[in-house]
């Protein structure tokens, strides 16, 4: 993240400025993600755990420097485990939801912005026998730059964060947890935006 936001702020040195946001302009934009974690255990045994994650979003400007928009998300989970006595045992799980966001950009130099989104979302897992459901809440800070008059890079930081979650089972057990916490380094993201109806100038 420390070198998205640097290249945002190289990138700002050397550009020429662009027509600024307007009331009514439209974006879409989101990212991707992708991970995969291997743990070698003393049993002996070997965990896989595989994630992908895609998330775009689309804006809308109900004013020159302020944003709502909608986020949907979808989420794959691959985890396979190997035993000591070379036993194979894997599990999937999709999940999706939605988010809801407002975004307040503050102008630096030309093209160069830092933005502040409160966000809510709401996530379930498609799975027939247990159905996590996720709720929450957060408040992070970012930093976008057009780099042309219809594209737009940005990076995002995880900021302030309230989780709840709660799963329940065919046997009427389950679980109920939440979390709060305050996160700049782990939870964060780069994307790119794109402008719907802005013009070439």
């Amino acid at each position: 993240m420390k070198h998205g936001l640097l290249l945002l702020f190289f990138i700002s040195g050397v550009s020429t400025a662009f027509a600024q946001f307007d009331k009514g302009d439209l974006f879409v934009g989101g990212n991707f993600g992708f991970s995969i974690n291997t743990t070698e255990n003393s049993n002996p045994g070997r965990s896989t755990y595989l994630a992908i994650n895609l998330s775009p979003n689309l804006g809308y400007f109900i004013s020159d420097l302020s944003v709502i928009g909608i986020n949907p998300q979808v989420n794959f989970y691959r985890n396979k485990n190997i035993t000591s006595s070379n036993e194979k045992i894997s599990s999937n799980s999709v999940s999706g939801g939605i988010g809801l966001f407002y975004r307040r950009y503050f102008p630096v130099v030309d093209n160069f912005y830092l933005f502040l989104e409160p966000k809510a979302s709401y996530n379930s897992s498609f799975d027939e026998e247990n159905k996590p459901k996720s709720f929450g809440f957060s408040l992070s800070p970012g930093a976008s730059y057009k780099i042309s008059p219809k594209w737009m890079v940005e990076a995002a930081l995880g900021g302030l964060v309230y989780h709840k979650s709660y799963n329940s089972s065919g046997t009427n057990q389950g679980y109920d947890d939440s979390r709060f916490a305050f996160d700049l380094i782990s939870t964060n993201s780069i994307g790119i935006v794109y402008f719907i109806n802005q013009k070439d100038q």
